[in-house]
């Protein structure tokens, strides 16, 4: 029986430069996902949590202004020694680190059309059986407060 890989395997392989994928919960806590095998964390794991949930908190910032501004796509954060990717899922957030040299519209495109595959027919809000409606943009920045 052949097992389908998770969203995080098939994300980490799509470019030599991806470093770590990771889905990130609304809690801050990575529930799925790890670094790409021989590659050392840059942050111990105190501070590597708290990178997650302030990654999570500007996002979610973000999205507050989406009803002006469209919906927030990703968030790209380039470092020196680092790029840092965030995309909003249904679970709270995926998480991609990448190398200084990393291509990122490359990189971005190939997350996208994943994630665009996984999600197929479904908005972010909703169950995963996708039976729920989408509650108006308004209420929904109303609930987040």
């Amino acid at each position: 029986m052949r097992v389908e890989p998770s969203l995080c395997e098939k994300i980490i392989k799509l470019d030599r430069n991806i470093r770590f994928a990771g889905i990130v919960n609304k809690r801050g806590e990575v529930i799925e996902g790890g670094f790409k095998p021989g590659v050392e964390p840059l942050l111990n794991g105190t501070d590597e949590q708290q990178m997650y949930i302030h990654s999570l908190s500007n996002l979610t910032t973000l999205q507050s202004y989406s009803d002006r501004l469209g919906i927030v796509r990703y968030s790209l954060t380039e470092h020196e020694k680092v790029k840092l990717f965030t995309f909003p899922i249904d679970e709270g957030i995926l998480c991609l680190s990448a190398t200084p040299k990393a291509n990122t519209g490359k990189i971005r495109d190939k997350v996208m059309k994943v994630l665009k595959i996984k999600y197929r027919g479904r908005t972010r809000g909703s169950t995963s059986n996708g039976t729920n409606k989408k509650k108006p943009l308004r209420k929904r920045l109303e609930d987040n407060r």
